[in-house]
């Protein structure tokens, strides 16, 4: 099962980041989680102590954590938001984040107990990431080791709000990355 968490907040026919994404599951069946319609909520300091303890007990009826550990192949699209990516999607990796289902801690640090073979990181960007960096894409490939994931990608198209850019002729040519991407997997 491909699991897509939308991020792209915007929304579907505003979001350029979206569009990437369409174009990546374009004839492919997926099971989605929608951050752009509920968004999770941030962990509290009481909320992880009754987490911990639900854990603890055995109990282990973490419906998000359980579906992201269980997934063949996972898809974050989110736009670059403030040198990483929109809050929702922090939130909603604070609720996958589960000792016993998504990594466990060993006598040698922390083991990822995730299925997915690849996670896939769609981004866009308005202007062009430099020398104040892309901590979304470091964050998520620090994420796929944490959680057992063997092989990272992303791709971004950025400069689609530069003035001088024609945004359209940037999103097609990341769509014929995503493409060359794509058949590659063949």
């Amino acid at each position: 099962m491909l699991l897509f968490v939308n991020a792209c907040m915007r929304g579907a026919e505003v979001s350029r980041t979206h569009k990437l994404c369409r174009a990546f599951l374009d004839g492919r069946e997926f099971t989605q989680v929608d951050l752009t319609k509920e968004i999770p909520s941030c962990l509290s300091g009481e909320e992880i102590l009754r987490r911990d303890e639900l854990i603890d007990s055995g109990k282990k009826d973490f419906k998000l954590a359980t579906q992201f550990a269980k997934a063949e192949e996972i898809l974050v699209g989110a736009p670059y938001w403030d040198l990483s990516f929109p809050a929702a999607l922090k939130a909603y990796i604070e609720q996958v984040s589960i000792r016993e289902i998504t990594f466990k801690n060993t006598a040698t640090g922390v083991a990822g107990l995730c299925n997915a073979k690849k996670l896939i990181y769609i981004t866009t960007v308005g202007g062009y990431i430099n020398e104040q960096g892309d901590f979304g894409t470091d964050y998520m490939r620090g994420l796929c080791k944490f959680f057992g994931i063997p092989k990272f990608e992303t791709f971004r198209a950025e400069g689609l709000d530069i003035e001088t850019n024609n945004a359209e002729d940037i999103i097609r040519e990341a769509m014929k990355r995503l493409e060359m991407g794509r058949n590659n997997e063949k």
